[in-house]
């Protein structure tokens, strides 16, 4: 048997390997050959330390998830009491708030195979849910006074601005492009702001 530090490493070299597989070729393109091919290492190799192509797809995007959830709550983190809302806008449209192209694609390549791999796209719904209730409690904190209907229609709203630029990012649109979906963002927090108190959500 392995030593598992020696067992750890393989499995990650194997998932980084699939994972530039998913980014390439899509979840349905994952294969112990390509893998070989990236690794090195022979297919039952990577069948003993990873196990088979289900398997491997499962741990890329366990892998993928738990990025996405460290950074959820780092983002959550460093959003302030007071203005938190606007604070969460600038994070997610300013240059630190690209996401890795790679990763970009695994999300995308799960949203486009959802009905084969459906244990894998509930994972990655239940993430983007996480990541939107981050964008509502700050909301929430900023106009107290605001309907909860409305607060979640704005930040899914923003939400859907963010991943609809951050989904477009392989295909190098114009720059302005991102600095137009983050005004977007803000004239609905700023809407709130000019009807606080009496916003209802239609």
């Amino acid at each position: 048997m392995p030593r598992p530090s020696v067992q750890s490493a393989r499995l990650n070299e194997i998932v980084e390997a699939a994972a530039k597989c998913v980014a390439q070729y899509g979840l349905e393109g994952v294969t112990l050959e390509r893998i070989a091919d990236e690794t090195g290492l022979k297919r039952p190799l990577i069948r003993h330390h990873a196990g088979n192509r289900e398997e491997i797809i499962n741990a890329v995007v366990t892998h993928v998830l738990s990025g996405f959830g460290e950074l959820t709550t780092m983002f959550a983190n460093a959003l302030p009491a007071k203005r938190g809302s606007y604070t969460a806008v600038d994070h997610l449209f300013d240059d630190h708030g690209r996401s890795d192209p790679a990763e970009m694609m695994v999300f995308q390549s799960i949203v486009a195979a959802a009905d084969r791999f459906p244990a894998e796209a509930e994972a990655l719904l239940k993430w983007v849910g996480d990541f939107t209730a981050v964008v509502v409690e700050a909301i929430k904190r900023d106009f107290p006074e605001v309907e909860s209907e409305a607060a979640e229609a704005v930040a899914h709203g923003i939400v859907a601005l963010y991943f609809n630029v951050d989904s477009l990012a392989p295909l190098k649109p114009p720059l302005a492009w991102r600095r137009y979906a983050k005004n977007a963002a803000l004239l609905l927090l700023r809407f709130l702001e000019d009807n606080a108190g009496t916003q209802r959500a239609p």
